[in-house]
This record gives structure tokens, C-alpha cells and sequence, in this order.
């Protein structure tokens, strides 16, 4: 399984590469003024914990610098514990990134994000750093990782005092917090427009 996964990614950045060319001009003057829609979600089940969970963000944004740009994701997340009904919130996430080139289609970028959250028996906020890198596959499109979380995260009870979460580090295997919101690697699909 480990081989088939490698040859399917080198595969990928072989067949992409030709495509890409059309990149290297968009990439030297900059995105300003450049629109982008993200196809982002995820699904875990764990059997250890019984634990079934969905999350769906897709996000949209501009550049307004040419390696900056503002935006914002708006999507719900769902987790079901064995038997129980699903807990499903829904989340709003004002962000902005700095993009960092590393070559014409490798990028590193910091985002810098405040999620808000909504559920039936709870509201919670937060304030996140996350760092990332974002490839050009083609054309227009990227396949972009998120892969940690440096910030603050809290849940208020509708009933009771906040109950706050500290994440310093980069975790690439935790798949989902308390929030509902993942720290570790999540991938997405980008196009730029």
C-alpha cells in the first residue's frame, strides 16, 4: 500500500509539472487582486473511542497584497460518540495569510484565524496561528496542508464558565479537538481565479 501511495504522488508532481509553467508569470508579479475558493473537509472514525467525525469548511478569499490575502471559511462539523445523537457545530472563520515563495510553485504561508462557534448547548471562540505549504498541480489549481496550531480555543457553556484549550506545536496525527476543529495535517483544494 505504502508504494502505490508513492508512485501515485510522484506520478502527480511529474505529470503537474508541464501544467504548471503557466504559474511562473502569476507567481513573480505577485496574486494581488487574485480571488481563490478552498475545498477543505475531513471524516475520522475511531474505533478505539467509538467516535465518528465529519467536518466540511470550504473557505474563499482575495489577495490584496501580492502575498497576502484576506478571507474567510463558514462550514459545520458533525461527531457522533457510539449511540448518542451527533453533536453538529457550526463554524464561522474570519482568517488572513502571509505566503512566503519558496519557488515559483512551493509556498509556505502563516494564517492567522478566528473561529467562531455555535452549537445548540454551547458558543466558543479562538484565536490561531497555523502554518501550511500551498503547491501549484496546474494551471490554476494548488493542493494546499495545514499542519498545526499555535493559539487559544474556548468553549462556553451555555450553563457554566468557559473552559479554554492552549495548542503550542506542530501536530501532524491529532485529528480533532474539543472544538471540533482540527490541529493536525488537513489538506485541501485550491483555485485560484
Amino acid at each position: 500500500m505504502k508504494n502505490i501511495i508513492i508512485l501515485v504522488v510522484i506520478t502527480l508532481f511529474v505529470f503537474t509539472d508541464s501544467f504548471a509553467q503557466e504559474t511562473t508569470k502569476e507567481a513573480s508579479n505577485g496574486f494581488k487582486g487574485a480571488w481563490w475558493g478552498l475545498a477543505a473537509g475531513s471524516y475520522s472514525d475511531s474505533e478505539a473511542t467509538d467516535t465518528q467525525s465529519f467536518t466540511i469548511l470550504p473557505a474563499v478569499g482575495v489577495f490584496i497584497a501580492p502575498t497576502v490575502t484576506v478571507g474567510g471559511a463558514v462550514g459545520f462539523t458533525s461527531t457522533k460518540v457510539g449511540n448518542t445523537d451527533a453533536s453538529e457545530i457550526f463554524i464561522v472563520k474570519p482568517l488572513a495569510r502571509k505566503y512566503f515563495g519558496v519557488t515559483d510553485k512551493f509556498f509556505l504561508f502563516i494564517e492567522g484565524n478566528v473561529p467562531l462557534l455555535f452549537n445548540e448547548n454551547f458558543t466558543g471562540y479562538g484565536f490561531n496561528l497555523e502554518p501550511g505549504i500551498d503547491y501549484f498541480i496546474g494551471g490554476k489549481w494548488t493542493i494546499e496542508a495545514k499542519f498545526g496550531r499555535f493559539g487559544y480555543n474556548a468553549i462556553k457553556p451555555d450553563s457554566g464558565d468557559a473552559i479554554g484549550t492552549t495548542s503550542l506545536g506542530f501536530n501532524m496525527f491529532d485529528a480533532q479537538t474539543q472544538e471540533g476543529l482540527g490541529s493536525g495535517l488537513s489538506l485541501g483544494l485550491k483555485y485560484l481565479f
